[in-house]
């Protein structure tokens, strides 16, 4: 009984790493720094020093009772998360768009998050009109297959590119003094959108479609608001 009791108290008498995934493991803490987390095997305490990343890891429970938490929890960092980096679980991102360059134009699109890297373009529509005349032209277009592509985080910054396929028509309306008319055109599109993402709910970038048969070319700038 005393041995075990010994061999108990051995045991809980440890540093216990508890990383974002849920593992668990028995160390002895060595140095916590600004990025990285420098210990030894509990089984092998003057063995070889090992590091880990803070971002990998939970907290770490100290022997004497104290806990060190680095953010998050577990069980949401697990999961296909967005924002990882950030501490914020997301799955699904709704897009609100402005487009200004050879026209304006608005848009809309619904994102499925896989993880921090890579999202699929659920669906989105878009509507782009000459300044000139809002009321008499116009083309709207219905995002049906689509994917995002983001890169590695600082902060909040991070670049992105943006393409989705679709099918658009384009309407002109004329309002003469004798007769009126409005006619539609039908149109396949490309939609390409790249640039950076400022703020967890902001990003600039460069907008450019392509809509055939009729070749019909769009280029602006936009500017995305992310909830």
């Amino acid at each position: 009984m005393a041995i075990f009791a010994a061999s108990f108290l051995s045991i809980n008498a440890q540093d216990i790493l508890v990383r974002k995934g849920g593992e668990m493991e028995n160390v002895k803490v060595l140095e916590v720094t600004p990025t990285e987390v420098k210990y030894r095997k509990s089984n092998n305490e003057d063995g070889p020093i090992f590091t880990e990343k803070r971002s990998k890891l939970y907290s770490v429970k100290y022997k004497n009772g104290e806990v060190q938490t680095f953010n998050g929890k577990p069980e949401q960092m697990e999961t296909n998360s967005y924002y990882s980096e950030f501490g914020k679980v997301k799955k699904f991102t709704n897009e609100l768009d402005l487009y200004v360059g050879t026209g304006w134009g608005i848009g809309y699109q619904l994102r499925r998050e896989f993880n921090q890297y890579v999202g699929w373009n659920i669906i989105g529509i878009s509507y782009l009109s000459d300044f000139a005349n809002p009321k008499e032209c116009g083309l709207v277009s219905v995002k049906l297959l689509g994917v995002r592509g983001n890169t590695p985080s600082y902060k909040w910054f991070r670049g992105y590119a943006d393409l989705s396929l679709g099918y658009s028509f384009e309407y002109d309306h004329y309002d003469g003094i004798y007769y009126s008319s409005t006619n539609l055109y039908h149109h396949f599109g490309i939609h390409l959108n790249a640039g950076v993402q400022v703020h967890k709910n902001f990003a600039f970038g460069c907008h450019f479609s392509y809509y055939t048969p009729e070749p019909i070319r769009y280029i602006g700038a936009s500017l995305s608001y992310l909830f």
